[in-house]
């Protein structure tokens, strides 16, 4: 599947645009650090942990896409983490990989080789971001337990995993309610439309 991909490339197009954006994001991270050192304790990390597994977990549900097109023998062209202005190439799966200024989203072309069963093999290419960040949150609900996964306390390493498990699992429900994601190039399906287009799209050729 290649998808346009362009509006990611783009950057703020003047200085007052970069200075909203760096302003607000200063004026944020600076209400949450007040917060959590008014009356410090440890389960104010939360949401500071919450936000740091964020950029390694869009990694991950991009790399699951991507291991799931090389699974199939499809060519990975590019991965790109976040937009904005590249801060970062290298490699992945021997295709270029960027990581960007914001990385709060990202995503992976990769050119489909025909054969049986397409329909089904889109299916499961869109599934793999969200498959994997479910696997990430029901591992770690697993080793902690159901209950304990949900009982904040004062504990540094429990604190971060269960922010790890929560931001895997809601960026995993996020991703699979269907919807359309509107760019200047047109609307892109979501990994949950997408799924539901390669499945049930009659006029598709998958």
């Amino acid at each position: 599947m290649k998808i346009d991909q362009r509006h990611y490339d783009n950057q703020p197009l003047t200085s007052a645009d970069k200075v909203l954006v760096y302003g607000l994001s200063a004026v944020f991270l600076g209400l949450i650090i007040l917060e959590i050192f008014t009356n410090y304790e440890p389960r104010k990390l939360a949401a500071l942990f919450f936000l740091l597994w964020w950029l390694p977990l869009v990694f991950v549900h991009e790399f699951g896409h991507a291991v799931v097109a090389r699974a199939l023998g499809w060519q990975i062209e590019r991965t790109v983490i976040g937009f904005g202005r590249v801060i970062y190439r290298g490699q992945l799966f021997k295709a270029p990989l960027e990581l960007r200024l914001f990385p709060l989203e990202g995503f992976v072309q990769f050119n489909p080789v025909d054969g049986l069963g397409m329909r089904y093999k889109y299916a499961l290419t869109y599934f793999a971001g969200p498959g994997i960040e479910l696997l990430v949150a029901f591992s770690i609900i697993a080793l902690m337990g159901w209950d304990n996964v949900f009982l904040v306390e004062n504990h540094y390493w429990k604190l971060a995993c269960q922010a790890l498990a929560y931001d895997a699992l809601a960026g995993a429900i996020i991703n699979l309610i269907p919807m359309g994601v509107i760019t200047r190039d047109g609307e892109t399906p979501n990994d949950g439309m997408g799924i539901l287009v390669s499945l049930f799209n009659r006029k598709s050729n998958h």
